[in-house]
């Protein structure tokens, strides 16, 4: 039996893995997804990817929380860098729809191919919900503590706001929607024309 002439192993293939996976998945979905296919991608033996992931599960759930961390990461810095009211809702929306124009294989995996859960409801626990959704729902709650508005208001400002800034995010990011403009540069743009009454 011919050996395989390629390598075993490569410096940063673990995280080579992870962005291949991604691609893999989103192109041929998770069913016919493998290590071995991923090994490929990468341009690696077959038994390379098994020094960082047992399984295929394993790899699948290193992408999940890669984008995951990722994404919050991007989250808690425009929070970070932006205290006014009207300015933060703005920053976050821009940096929420521009880090997946940069990365658009992390939207259609995170939101199509992945099982991450977002619930809408503010009565389920931080600790039960998914990082990215609460690091933007205690923000835009942040700026309603002093609106003396129901509970029910704010939730449904919440899942207004939010569809908003998810939906210029499919857009943005979707293959089969032409658009003349730069969308990054026309975030800040949409995000003005939002306007929410209860900063006024």
């Amino acid at each position: 039996m011919q050996k395989s002439k390629l390598p075993y192993h490569r410096e940063g293939l673990k995280n080579l893995l992870i962005e291949k996976g991604i691609e893999i998945v989103n192109t041929d979905g998770v069913q016919s997804f493998s290590l071995r296919k991923a090994a490929a991608a990468c341009k690696v033996s077959h038994a390379a990817p098994y020094s960082h992931f047992h399984n295929k599960e394993e790899l699948l759930n290193a992408m999940q929380l890669h984008i995951t961390e990722r994404f919050s990461k991007t989250l808690e810095t425009a929070v970070a860098e932006n205290k006014k009211p009207a300015a933060l809702l703005k920053k976050l929306g821009i940096a929420y729809v521009a880090f997946f124009i940069d990365n658009p294989a992390y939207f259609q995996f995170l939101y199509s191919k992945s099982d991450i859960q977002v619930d809408l409801t503010l009565s389920v626990p931080d600790e039960e919900n998914y990082t990215p959704f609460v690091l933007y729902k205690n923000s835009v709650l942040s700026l309603l503590k002093h609106n003396k508005l129901s509970k029910r208001k704010q939730n449904d400002i919440l899942i207004t706001i939010w569809a908003f800034i998810h939906g210029l995010t499919a857009l943005a990011t979707m293959k089969n929607v032409r658009y003349d403009k730069n969308w990054k540069e026309k975030i800040g743009d949409f995000m003005n024309l939002l306007e929410p009454s209860f900063l006024k």
